[in-house]
């Protein structure tokens, strides 16, 4: 295994976590009072359920390129904590920050994956 895929793998795994736990935090917060005791466990298995399918689908097609929907995870992945990253540096509002770092990720993420499927069509 390359240390690219654990990369990918890793990144995408984080992303998912930081944006399915702060999501079901929020959502809960004025219905339950300890929200981030659900918050969390959703995030973790949001986190290891990504990362173990960019593990799994990151395998190579036949002429060595990866496949397109782990790629686009990992790059979403990638693209958000690397955004996030600056924006909390730059202001303090981590929920901003967070929504703007997965509309940003799911950009880049998409186009990844669209550029990726358009240069190797599925056999068939």
């Amino acid at each position: 295994m390359r240390v690219r895929t654990l990369g990918y793998a890793a990144a995408a795994g984080i992303a998912a976590f930081l944006v399915v736990f702060v999501a079901v935090s929020e959502l809960l917060l004025p219905a339950i009072e300890f929200s981030v005791l659900v918050g969390l466990p959703a995030g973790i298995g949001a986190g290891v359920l990504i990362a173990a399918v960019v593990l799994v689908r990151f395998g190579r097609h036949a002429d060595g390129t990866p496949r397109p929907l782990a790629l686009a995870l990992g790059t979403f992945g990638v693209t958000f904590l690397a955004v996030f990253v600056a924006l909390v540096s730059l202001r303090p509002g981590v929920t901003g920050s967070i929504v703007i770092a997965t509309g940003l990720g799911i950009v880049a993420g998409l186009a990844v994956g669209v550029r990726s499927r358009g240069e190797n069509p599925p056999a068939g």
